[in-house]
């Protein structure tokens, strides 16, 4: 049997200093009560499991035998208020008592149950039953809950210390020497990460594992098992002679605890610290998956099914938005990213902090959560963003990256629209930008928009012909630059002064190019609708000069 003093349950002295014990009397037992408690009961029958606190009314105690006291860690006793006083104790056989008549009075009762106390080395209490006896019971219950969750946060604090100071195995370590028993710990394919004593699961039992393991997980979070914790403990499983407890990250199976048992072992108590070394391996295993791939493909393919249209049930909406928080956030933002850091097998290893990512015909999406206090912007989200994969790709300048922006989207059913503003983006934003670097918006492309989808129409070609193709042949017969000069005036806001002095000419002789370009296309050039059909003129001839070898969704 295993020592219950190596557990971390609350003492029965921890419990005599609670306000439900301030009234108690220890009538056997002072050197006793640093005993841990490991539950309250309010009767012995049937027997509870040993380190029980068992708390009864006087009454029901007439005719106790010893064999009920077995494996206690204390009994307390509710006595009604007398005006009796209780007489002295002075034991003095170890013989075991024959039940006493149930018509003795309970004073003389008291006497022999202390008589029994004393002879099993069970520690003795007596509360005064000032009010209802269950509601008393209940307090007790409660004092030592209270009790139980503080012990339960010291254990959990000092493995989340000792793992941070000697890693998963120190945790191990500490398991192992506090249970007197083998401890492994592996990951969800059985490799092991740190052990005392003990290897890795037995091929034979590895199956069974997984399996037992998938039909918790899916018990869990069935639609009438809903839990809102984002990283949950399931219960332990016996495998042979093995106790083990799934570690789990949001909804995916990450890795196990096992410690050796043996038959007459509790089993309750040892998942107590099961439980409290999952948690605390859970930091490490988190860490380990951004390290690495945090995405699991079961996560990727919903993320996938999602933006394509493709509908998805409650309970898998819900386990998506869990799994990447994006059930917290006030919004989602969506960016589509071409880039040679983000092509097929390089995004294997690109650590997505922060945010969700998959692939879809060839282009890269993030989803990134949008949190309205924290003061950024999606300029900003997509700065950052950019910023990961030039690191990513060495940090170097050469790589490129194309950024295309959805707006804000509301909730997760929102995306498969911000997936085809975003990618709309971009392809717009590389017609007008060629292979350069860009960050664009959908709500920055205004006219863009409008003739993306009418790119191949017949009247875009003759627009363009009527407004610029007179300048760039004259142009090309007399070597001019009235095309160059026009675009950079119509970039600086018709502003003769700015366009000058970006062009590195003078005013006056900008002034008479822009006469010129008047002759020749036959129109007011200080005319706003003038203005505007030249600057369309230059998008669309830029946007089909591109669109060549440019995808379209």
């Amino acid at each position: 049997m295993l020592d219950a003093q190596l557990f971390h349950q609350p003492t029965l002295r921890q419990l005599l200093n609670s306000e439900a014990l301030a009234e108690a009397q220890v009538l056997y037992g002072d050197d006793l009560i640093d005993r841990p408690v490991v539950q309250v009961v309010a009767s012995l029958t049937p027997a509870p499991r040993a380190g029980s606190l068992a708390v009864c009314r006087m009454e029901t105690l007439v005719g106790l035998e010893a064999a009920a006291l077995d494996g206690l860690s204390a009994l307390v006793i509710i006595k009604q208020s007398s005006s009796e006083s209780l007489p002295p104790i002075t034991p003095s056989s170890t013989a075991v008592p024959q039940p006493a008549p149930l018509g003795l009075g309970i004073d003389v009762a008291l006497k022999r149950i202390t008589k029994l106390c004393s002879d099993e080395e069970i520690p003795l209490i007596l509360i005064p039953g000032f009010g209802d006896s269950a509601q008393i019971a209940e307090d007790v219950r409660i004092a030592f809950l209270r009790e139980l969750k503080l012990s339960s946060a010291r254990l959990h604090s000092a493995l989340l210390s000792l793992l941070l100071d000697e890693g998963l195995d120190g945790v191990v370590e500490e398991i192992s020497n506090r249970l007197n028993r083998p401890v492994v710990i592996e990951t969800a394919d059985f490799k092991v990460l740190a052990s005392r004593n003990m290897g890795a699961t037995p091929a034979s039992q590895q199956r069974m594992l997984a399996e037992e393991a998938s039909k918790a997980m899916r018990r869990r979070f069935s639609s009438h098992e809903k839990l809102h914790n984002q990283d949950i403990v399931l219960s332990p499983l016996k495998v042979g002679r093995r106790l083990v407890l799934p570690i789990l990250l949001s909804d995916a199976l990450v890795g196990f605890i096992a410690v050796m048992v043996r038959p007459n072992d509790d089993t309750e108590m040892i998942s107590e610290y099961l439980q409290a070394a999952a948690l605390a391996a859970m930091v490490e295993f988190s860490q380990r998956r951004r390290d690495g791939s945090v995405f699991t493909v079961t996560q990727q393919s919903l993320l996938k099914d999602l933006l394509t249209g493709n509908t998805l049930s409650a309970s898998d909406q819900e386990r998506f938005e869990r799994h990447y928080g994006f059930d917290l956030c006030d919004g989602l933002l969506m960016f589509a990213v071409e880039s040679a850091a983000t092509r097929g097998g390089a995004t294997k290893s690109f650590s997505e902090d922060g945010f969700a990512s998959t692939e879809i015909e060839g282009t890269r999406v993030f989803v990134v959560p949008f949190f309205e206090k924290s003061g950024t912007t999606w300029q900003i989200e997509a700065q950052n963003l950019a910023g990961k994969i030039k690191e990513f790709a060495g940090g170097t300048e050469k790589v490129k990256v194309q950024i295309g922006a959805s707006r804000t989207a509301q909730t997760i059913l929102d995306l498969p629209e911000a997936y085809r503003e975003a990618r709309q983006a971009l392809i717009i934003g590389s017609m007008v930008n060629g292979d350069n670097d860009f960050i664009i918006g959908y709500g920055e492309l205004g006219i863009k928009r409008l003739l993306y989808l009418m790119i191949d129409h017949p009247e875009l070609d003759r627009f363009y012909e009527e407004n610029l193709a007179p300048l760039e042949a004259y142009d090309t017969e007399w070597e001019s630059e009235l095309v160059e000069s026009l675009r950079v005036y119509l970039e600086q806001g018709a502003n003769l002064n700015s366009a000058a002095r970006a062009l590195f000419i003078h005013r006056h002789t900008l002034r008479y190019r822009l006469e010129q370009i008047a002759d020749i296309l036959k129109v007011d050039i200080d005319s706003q609708e003038v203005l505007l059909n030249l600057q369309i003129a230059f998008l669309i001839r830029d946007m089909k000069n591109n669109v060549r070898g440019k995808g379209r969704p």
